[in-house]
């Protein structure tokens, strides 16, 4: 357990398409702020001592720059770029946080209006509008004049905006930029009946984010809507207790926002033991994860997180030399079942519906010894819910903040997935008919959909 955290080598960005991505690209910095110890409402440095400090716990996801807002203070800014057609979302966030996203030209790209949940439009927008109007290139370098290693991609899979963008964003890092960055995308799935979602058109564009996500992410990630609704149902009280980005909205912008506080919450807890795992770990870096999945199929992964809900008093001294921070206090979250799948996987769909090429990358962040007996606890509990061999799970060892509570968030690549996925691909198919004409007005063609439907359905099965 460290005071300090070391520095990554190579500049990661963030950048979040859409309403629900900005949700919850904000939420994860804000948790990443919090967990080094920073203020989120006003994030500064007090100087070259502080500077020193921060960086090396927050790493390379944050900007360097001389200026100072007034005297020694410097400030604390995200590399983090806000996407959506709909400038309302990303608007709301640069006003609740004016000194966290200082740099309003450089973070935010937004248009004039959303794509109305049409896959198509919001791909052929993205190109004239985005591509046109903006210089992405330059975009990117002003967020980060060294070359950029890697993208974190948060989005809703099943919206318009943010789907579409999300999908050409990642087309155009890889195909037409000379940056070899690694992509890891976080696709959130919609539920049906409760998102403000059309069941058939959603289908299609969760199709051909998937598709995207196939060709173009080095690790794709798969959250569900409906999972982390039930999850902050159940732990409601806990979540309330908890600061969010949302409470420092305007109230009279909280509609649209505040169903989705504990949600967001949830997945940020996963998001940022993600980004901690590259960012403060010298032998691990988010290519690692591209290699890790380049021969499994599906080359996606659902996160398994121990507690599912963060405590926040990590800057109590009642947290330091208690469990709360040790392989003891997860042990025990376990035992309470505050632990989650997030993904609407049933248990025994899990067991009996994976494959024996399944495997895991445990992401640990706990103070004190990770040694063999730590490992067998984790492995037992593993083996038990996903009938993982040993050979197949990775452990990523993430140095500790003396005061951070611990944390444990498993990537798991199953099978068991499929059967969901196959699902919603069946309804695009039998839905594309009805749609095929407004698609094509927009350049997505009958063919082009077989064409991505027909890889969905090979990598999922």
């Amino acid at each position: 357990m460290s005071k300090f955290a070391p520095l990554p080598p190579a500049p990661v960005i963030m950048t979040c398409f859409g309403h629900c991505g900005i949700g919850l690209g904000a939420e994860t910095y804000r948790r990443l702020l919090i967990d080094v110890g920073a203020d989120p409402l006003k994030p500064t440095l007090k100087g070259e001592k502080d500077e020193s400090r921060i960086l090396k716990r927050y790493g390379s996801t944050i900007l360097r720059f001389p200026n100072a807002y007034g005297g020694s203070e410097i400030p604390l800014i995200p590399r983090a770029l806000l996407i959506d057609l709909d400038p309302r979302a990303a608007n709301l966030i640069l006003q609740s946080y004016p000194d966290l996203f200082a740099l309003r030209d450089k973070h935010v790209i937004s248009g004039a209006g959303g794509a109305a949940r049409n896959w198509a439009e919001g791909r052929t927008r993205f190109i004239k509008e985005v591509s046109t109007k903006y210089d992405m290139q330059k975009q990117l370098a002003s967020l980060s004049p060294e070359p950029v290693r890697g993208f974190t991609i948060p989005f809703a899979m099943g919206g318009g905006t943010g789907a579409s963008f999300a999908s050409a964003f990642m087309q155009y890092i890889k195909k037409d930029t000379k940056e070899h960055a690694t992509i890891a995308s976080f696709g959130l799935l919609p539920e049906f009946g409760w998102d403000p979602v059309i069941l058939e058109a959603s289908a299609i564009n969760i199709v051909m984010n998937l598709e995207h996500q196939i060709k173009y992410s080095d690790c794709s990630i798969l959250f569900s809507n409906k999972r982390l609704r039930e999850l902050a149902q159940k732990h409601e009280k806990r979540l309330d207790k908890m600061s969010s980005i949302i409470d420092d909205l305007p109230k009279e912008h909280e509609v649209g926002w505040k169903d989705y506080r504990g949600m967001n919450l949830i997945a940020a807890n996963a998001m940022s033991m993600f980004v901690a795992s590259f960012a403060r770990e010298t032998e691990w870096d988010m290519s690692n994860y591209r290699t890790w999945l380049a021969t499994k199929r599906p080359r996606f992964a659902i996160t398994w997180v121990i507690p599912v809900v963060p405590e926040e008093r990590q800057w109590g001294a009642d947290l330091t030399g208690t469990k709360h921070n040790t392989m003891e206090g997860i042990v025990e979250h376990i035992n309470k079942k505050e632990d989650a799948v997030l993904f609407d996987i049933d248990e025994n769909d899990i067991r009996d519906k994976g494959g024996p090429k399944d495997s895991c990358c445990i992401l640990v962040k706990i103070s004190g010894d990770f040694e063999a007996k730590e490992r067998d606890i984790l492995k037992n509990i593993i083996k038990d819910r996903f009938h993982i061999e040993e050979s197949r799970m990775i452990f990523i060892k993430i140095p500790i903040l003396e005061t951070e509570q611990a944390n444990i968030t498993i990537l798991v690549n199953t099978k068991a997935i499929g059967t969901k996925i196959l699902e919603i691909a069946s309804e695009a198919e039998a839905s594309w008919d009805a749609f095929k004409e407004e698609y094509g007005k927009w350049g997505l063609t009958t063919e082009e959909f077989k064409a991505s439907l027909m890889d969905v359905v090979h990598e999922f099965s």
